[in-house]
């Protein structure tokens, strides 16, 4: 019988990583809020509250063209900080937060969609809710947040298809599901540090389609959309496809730039909803 052979001992301890200290930190302190740091919660009622109002329209994205976008939440202050431990997998326990963030907010947008868009949908095969697709590297450490929302979206929409503004009921849709199928394709797979028209060069380019979407209507969703040139450049591929492309939905969108003599920043609602 041949002899086990032991792997080599390493020649030096390895460092700890990063994802192991914040186990071992996180095993020793209570959790603090992803938002504002406060002790001994995940999110404080203040943060939570950033998630929970009404989506509201984005109207200063240049990049998006004729994409009608809404979010959650601007992207400052502590809703940038709890979105920012998200994306980045710091903290793994925002995911059923932001899974019924997508919940509710796919739900407000089917039960908002008007007559006309309502038709639109009557007289396709059914409704895809299409994340705007994710780098290599973020797909190769499995931290496909976008997908992840999608999926949470596409549930909240079946809900929401189910009723009319007043809870009336509406027309059943065929199908609604969520579907990863745009690629990247050139650019920087990060835009932090890119001015607003760097950032629009980086996502211009129009993303591979990698299934028939001909005759499907879509919902775009992404979780942070800044000048909107990556879902501008989303819709003109499925459109291309033959998709009928109805809106973008995002958890926070940057704030419209400010000049210097501007005397106030444009504010959002701030009606706080009951999480679904």
């Amino acid at each position: 019988m041949p002899a086990c052979t032991l792997p080599p001992a390493p020649s030096s301890s390895p460092a700890a990583s990063p994802s192991f200290l914040r186990l071992l930190g996180s095993a020793l302190l209570p959790p603090r809020c992803a938002g504002c740091g406060r002790w001994e919660t995940v999110l404080c009622p203040q943060c939570l509250a950033l998630l929970c109002g009404p989506p509201f329209r984005v109207g200063h994205l240049d990049g998006a063209q004729d994409l009608e976008a809404h979010a959650l939440s601007p992207y400052a202050g502590p809703a940038r900080a709890l979105v920012l431990a998200w994306k980045n997998g710091a903290r793994e326990d925002l995911r059923p937060v932001m899974a019924r963030a997508g919940r509710r907010a796919g739900s407000a947008w089917a039960t908002g969609l008007g007559p006309q868009e309502r038709r639109t949908l009557s007289g396709c095969r059914g409704l895809l809710v299409v994340p705007a697709p994710s780098g290599r590297a973020r797909r190769l450490r499995g931290r496909l947040v976008a997908a992840d929302l999608a999926d949470a979206v596409a549930q909240g929409v079946a809900r929401g298809l189910g009723r009319g503004p007043g809870e009336a009921p509406a027309e059943p849709v065929a199908l609604v599901a969520s579907a990863d199928v745009l690629r990247r394709r050139g650019g920087r797979s990060h835009q932090a540090g890119l001015s607003s028209r760097g950032r629009r060069l980086n996502r211009a380019a129009a993303p591979l389609v990698l299934a028939p979407v001909a005759g499907w209507a879509v919902l775009l969703v992404d979780d942070v959309v800044t000048t909107g040139t990556t879902l501008g450049a989303c819709a003109r591929a499925l459109r291309a496809a033959g998709a009928q492309v109805l809106g973008a939905l995002a958890v926070a969108a940057a704030p419209p730039p400010v000049s210097p003599s501007a005397d106030a920043v444009p504010t959002v609602p701030t009606t706080v909803a009951t999480m679904v």
